[in-house]
């Protein structure tokens, strides 16, 4: 068995043993006594590891029998991994979920069937916060500090990224192909902690992730700072439209943000029963408009918004995917698909 076979038995056990005795019984009191498998797609270190680890910390309080939920890591192929597990291995019990990311995760099905083994519109959709806004952040040292700046720049900008098939590779691919900065995006890094850490080092110039996969002092003292925005979160900063001219840039990267605006979600695996759904989706809610729980998103410097619901985000999901038109999804699966 592979070690990824064997790591997901560890996580799933409690679901395992669960399944073996049968049936439960899906009432108030379901979770009381039990532990939930909180589970994210990417390796510790890095935004999507810190949001899950708080996710765990608080989201059991919220929750009628006040389970326990124990953080684990299953990285592998931006979030597809953990999908795949979620769905065709994890028992439709309550006792694991996952948040596996966003670009990666979302848009494998329609990248490459073979390796994403799942319709993302099945999953359970228990909850997100409002939406991730990726920055672009440069090295001081590229001594630049506008886009004009950036597009001008009279050599090739190399930006660390994690993986084939996420936005913070992909979308400055977008960009410099359709004839704006000079990127050369260096995507052999396994996490974004990783690719940060190579900014830190000086092995990149630049990175496109959210505030939270960056450490604070970063940008409290000057090491890098942010040159443009993916939406309009922070007043002052460009926001990515403004260096799009071609329509089909724009729907490109539409399709590629749709995972952002998504924020980070909790799933469960497909056929999840609808009460132990609603209990799970109003505990999420609650926690996350708890004025506790963002007093920690704000401490940690993860984006702080409005309440996604499980369904909506179910419905988001679905629109998304039927509004992407054929030469749209082409091009994406030739960016994610590339060596």
């Amino acid at each position: 068995m592979s070690w990824i076979g064997l790591h997901w038995l560890a996580i799933a056990g409690l679901s395992l043993e669960l399944g073996a005795a049968g049936q439960p019984a899906f009432g108030a009191e379901y979770f009381h006594g039990k532990t939930i498998n909180l589970v994210a797609g990417q390796p510790p270190g890095g935004g999507i590891d810190i949001e899950m680890r708080l996710v765990a910390a608080s989201l059991g309080k919220f929750i009628s029998g006040e389970p326990q939920v124990q953080p684990r890591n299953m990285p592998g192929a931006g979030g597809i991994a953990l999908g795949n597990q979620l769905y065709n291995v994890a028992l439709p019990d309550g006792l694991t979920l996952g948040m596996p990311g966003r670009a990666g995760f979302v848009l494998g099905s329609i990248t490459d069937e073979k390796s994403a083994r799942y319709d993302v519109r099945k999953f359970t959709w228990i909850g997100s916060m409002e939406g991730a806004n990726f920055i672009f952040w440069a090295r001081k040292d590229l001594g630049v500090s506008t886009t004009t700046e950036l597009r001008g720049l009279g050599r090739e900008i190399i930006v660390a990224a994690s993986g084939s098939t996420t936005a913070n590779s992909i979308i400055p691919e977008i960009l410099a192909k359709y004839g704006g900065p000079k990127f050369k995006v260096v995507r052999g890094y396994p996490g974004i902690a990783d690719a940060v850490l190579a900014v830190e080092r000086g092995e990149a110039d630049a990175i496109y992730c959210d505030r939270a996969s960056l450490r604070p002092d970063m940008i409290d003292n000057g090491l890098v700072k942010p040159i443009f925005q993916t939406f309009p979160a922070i007043p002052g900063l460009p926001v990515i439209d403004e260096l799009m001219g071609d329509d089909g840039e724009k729907r490109l990267v539409k399709l590629l943000t749709t995972p952002m605006r998504l924020g980070l979600p909790v799933i469960g695996p497909p056929g999840l029963p609808g009460d132990v759904t609603e209990i799970l989706r109003n505990g999420y809610e609650r926690m996350a408009s708890s004025a506790e729980y963002q007093k920690q998103l704000r401490q940690r410097s993860l984006d702080v918004g409005k309440v996604n619901r499980g369904d909506a985000l179910a419905l988001e999901v679905t629109a998304a995917f039927a509004e992407a038109s054929d030469d749209v999804v082409a091009e994406y699966r030739a960016f994610a698909t590339k060596n």
